[in-house]
């Protein structure tokens, strides 16, 4: 999993693919399981670049983004978001999405 250090970086990884990012907290302890999990699913999707971002390095993210908890994954295409899952993820609605793009 990569790590979004810069908004302006983020902006240039959701120009044109569909891109995953995870957002947390240093001290977010539920956000631990969720990245595990998420992961194993991405698993089965390797073409779907999957990132974190940190709230606290890159506060311009959860602004602009209205993150207003964690953790909370989002599915960005060509600049749009395309699915968002906060606190009580479900796992299936993101494979049915990600089965829908292959």
């Amino acid at each position: 999993m990569n790590l979004i250090k810069d908004y302006k970086e983020f902006q240039q990884l959701i120009e044109h693919s569909l891109v995953c990012v995870l957002a947390t907290t240093h001290t977010c302890r539920v956000c631990q399981p969720i990245e595990i999990k998420l992961l194993e699913v991405m698993e089965a999707y390797p073409s779907v670049p999957v990132y974190k971002v940190f709230l606290e390095d890159v506060q311009e993210f959860q602004g602009q983004q209205l993150i207003f908890t964690v953790p909370t994954i989002v599915f960005y295409s060509e600049l749009k978001e395309i699915l968002r899952e906060s606190r009580f993820i479900d796992f299936e609605k993101i494979e049915r999405l990600l089965d829908n793009f292959q």
